[in-house]
């Protein structure tokens, strides 16, 4: 398969090229690594910051489900009442006013019944829905901070294996040095010996 004439190897090799020449040349670690973690701190408050404190408050204030029950409880409420009213015209039954009364108030019951349920369930609802959205909002942080835990975990191992490489490598010339003039010492005495 090719691209512009260009096989994915060409295209791939070219990536691989471009992505290498864009990446600046690093003399201290420690400043780059300080600058890309206070720009990823900036970029949040930039970019995430905001939402996320919107969700937080979404998620500690929330009560449309509540508030939708409460609507549809009312709306209910005239369509049962219309329900019942349509069904007795439809069969012509005439009821007297004490069967209306008992009617009436079998509705209202129901209602208002059927109101309390639906907005109890409502609650149970918004407590789980807020709950939920506070408990991923929770889990999201906790990984980014188990993530920067981990990198500078990372960070500080391989400063101390850089500080005893370090570290090694002095001790190691000095000893290579006091070698060098041992055997220089040596030769000279061997020198003036013969």
């Amino acid at each position: 398969m090719s691209v512009f004439g260009l096989t994915k190897e060409q295209i791939d090799q070219i990536i691989a090229r471009q992505t290498a020449n864009d990446l600046p040349t690093v003399s201290d670690p420690d400043k780059a690594y300080a600058d890309l973690t206070r720009q990823e701190y900036l970029d949040y408050v930039t970019n995430y910051r905001d939402f996320e404190l919107d969700l937080i408050n979404k998620a500690t204030t929330d009560t449309s489900l509540i508030d939708q029950a409460r609507e549809d409880r009312e709306k209910a409420s005239a369509l049962t009442a219309g329900m019942a009213e349509r069904n007795r015209s439809r069969y012509g039954a005439a009821l007297t006013p004490v069967q209306q009364q008992q009617q009436d108030r079998r509705l209202q019951l129901g209602n208002t019944l059927g109101g309390i349920q639906a907005v109890s369930d409502a609650k149970i609802a918004q407590r789980e829905s807020n709950t939920r959205m506070l408990s991923d909002l929770i889990n999201i942080g906790q990984g980014v901070n188990r993530s920067s835990q981990q990198q500078l975990a990372t960070s500080a191992a391989n400063k101390v294996q850089l500080d005893n490489a370090y570290r090694q490598a002095k001790a190691n010339s000095r000893a290579q040095t006091y070698s060098t003039l041992g055997t220089l010492g040596a030769m000279a005495i061997f020198a003036f010996a013969f």
